[in-house]
């Protein structure tokens, strides 16, 4: 009997998770699901016909050719209110209103009421905050290409914002550049285990005794430089710390859960997948006191088709340097080192019961040596949820 041979897709350091090939397989034969570190990677089923679409289609180790030098604004929302919603300046909102007055639909991603991150399809102003702000966590695509190129190809506007990854799977699942697709990657510091937030989200609901219904990574308060993560359970009662104090945020601040591919990420330079790119553009506060504590944002326009929408947004914008961009979000010049304690972690992730996980490495202290864990009071709550 002749072996089948299933198709030489990503290999495991080098998957992003963008999810092209299971949305360019016509038989539906490729699933995305998560892997022993809760990642999501595609597996081919036996629906498969060897016909390598899926193969063509993906974007590891192919680059699209260069493009000329972006260029860079400091760019900020004169609306206040509009600011507080986001994780900068509130250049997305503007934006994507421009694209739903034409008749057109946003991507982005959103947090459901189950806390996963996926992308969407919106087509309504009133939806639009769903998809503002800061989800730290890596975005379930699902079949949102495919969605794509069915309104492009009804001849509708779409604005599809993700991480560069899933931008340039965008582009290599249509196979061009459709006139009448913008697209804006962000400035991403890696993509976060959702496996990993998921059993976080669990935990701190059973320490609450309740679950939890919502969360704010990037919460913003008046007066406040530094951003809150907020997590809101089912009787309205708040956990609220600095992100950086906060358990999740402390593992985050350690890269300790991050896609391998994040580590060597092909996208952390000037030459972007994007019509624009956006991101933070940290070091500018004082120069422009009207924003008070917030960053502007940071915006690239890197094609002719993201320079003609930018021209028509009511933003405020002051003309930088590249260099000074570069030097402000090292997303555009180096990637992520891999810390010496990620295999630890997922090691122990893969083995041990989570409330130890959690315990050892989201601790205010540095992460300690593999042995017994104490058992704290968290770990003596959690372990009987586990048992």
């Amino acid at each position: 009997m002749q072996e089948v041979s299933i198709p030489q897709l990503a290999p495991h350091d080098l998957c992003t998770g963008c999810g092209a090939c299971a949305n360019a397989c016509v038989k539906g034969a490729i699933h995305m699901l998560p892997d022993r570190e809760g990642f999501l990677r595609p597996t081919v089923t036996d629906a498969c016909i060897q016909c390598g679409h899926c193969s063509h289609v993906c974007p590891a180790g192919k680059q699209p050719g260069p493009r000329p030098e972006p260029a860079v604004f400091a760019v900020w929302n004169p609306e206040e209110s509009v600011r507080m919603q986001s994780s900068a300046g509130g250049v997305f909102f503007p934006l994507a209103e421009h694209i739903l007055e034409s008749g057109g639909v946003v991507f982005g991603a959103v947090m459901d009421e189950k806390l996963h991150v996926s992308h969407i399809a919106v087509q309504s102003k009133a939806d639009l905050p769903r998809l503002q702000g800061v989800k730290l966590v890596q975005s379930q695509i699902g079949d949102s290409y495919q969605k794509v190129r069915y309104y492009l190809d009804r001849g509708r506007r779409v604005l599809f914002v993700g991480t560069p990854c899933q931008v340039h799977g965008l582009y290599r699942y249509l196979g061009d550049h459709p006139e009448q697709l913008l697209t804006c990657d962000l400035l991403c510091q890696g993509a976060p285990s959702p496996g990993v937030w998921e059993r976080t989200v669990q935990a701190m609901s059973y320490i609450k005794q309740k679950p939890a219904v919502s969360v704010e990574f990037f919460q913003r308060l008046a007066g406040e430089r530094h951003p809150r993560f907020h997590m809101t359970f089912r009787d309205a009662s708040p956990y609220d710390a600095p992100l950086s104090k906060s358990p999740y945020g402390r593992g985050l601040m350690r890269q300790l859960f991050l896609r391998p591919v994040c580590h060597r990420c092909p996208y952390t330079c000037t030459q972007r997948q994007g019509d624009l790119t956006l991101g933070v553009f940290r070091g500018l506060e004082k120069a422009f006191p009207e924003l008070g504590n917030q960053s502007p944002s940071l915006l690239l326009v890197n094609s002719p088709k993201g320079a003609q929408i930018f021209d028509t947004l009511p933003l405020r914008r002051i003309p930088r340097t590249l260099a000074e961009a570069v030097a402000a979000n090292p997303a555009l010049s180096t990637p992520l080192p891999m810390p010496p304690q990620r295999q630890a972690f997922f090691e122990a992730y893969a083995r041990q019961p989570f409330h130890q996980v959690y315990t050892r490495f989201f601790s205010s202290g540095r992460p300690k040596a593999d042995k017994p864990a104490r058992r704290s009071l968290l770990g003596k709550l959690l372990q009987r949820k586990e048992k």
